[in-house]
């Protein structure tokens, strides 16, 4: 479920914006199926770049999911709703041992699917490697619209 900013929605609303922040976490879940994945997210801004990261295991986002690399995740992309963007990366291995990678621009809690060169880009940003040079045995792929 895709959610739209309306006159309603104020900046400062914390409990709409961890809601909000939620769904998007849960629809990147979504998007990632069965397997492991870790979820890679860069917030710029014009003073600083923060990042953050966690790991889980597909379909769905449940209890076993470590917290604190969930909350730090979410909280940055809630922040995007004060002119910042973040680039989310999403590495996932299925049950047979695959490696995909796929990645979203966010804006205003709104994630905008990459290409899979685009994809391919944001994960070496992502490691700290250069692009010519990705992990072996990654394949990149177009991200999915997220509803």
């Amino acid at each position: 479920m895709r959610h739209f900013l309306t006159p309603t929605d104020r900046p400062g609303d914390r409990t709409n914006l961890a809601r909000r922040s939620a769904a998007l976490m849960r629809s990147i879940a979504s998007a990632a199926g069965e397997g492991t994945h870790r979820l890679s997210v860069v917030l710029v801004s014009l003073h600083r770049a923060d990042e953050a990261e966690c790991t889980f295991t597909g379909p769905v986002l449940d209890e076993t999911t470590p917290e604190d690399g969930v909350v730090k995740t979410a909280f940055l992309l809630a922040q995007t709703t004060n002119g910042a963007m973040a680039m989310v990366v999403l590495r996932s291995t299925d049950p047979h041992g695959a490696v995909t990678a796929m990645s979203w621009a966010v804006s205003e809690l709104v994630a905008r699917p990459a290409t899979a060169a685009q994809s391919r880009i944001a994960h070496c940003i992502s490691e700290g490697r250069d692009d010519t040079d990705p992990d072996p045995g990654v394949t990149f792929v177009d991200a999915p619209a997220l509803i």
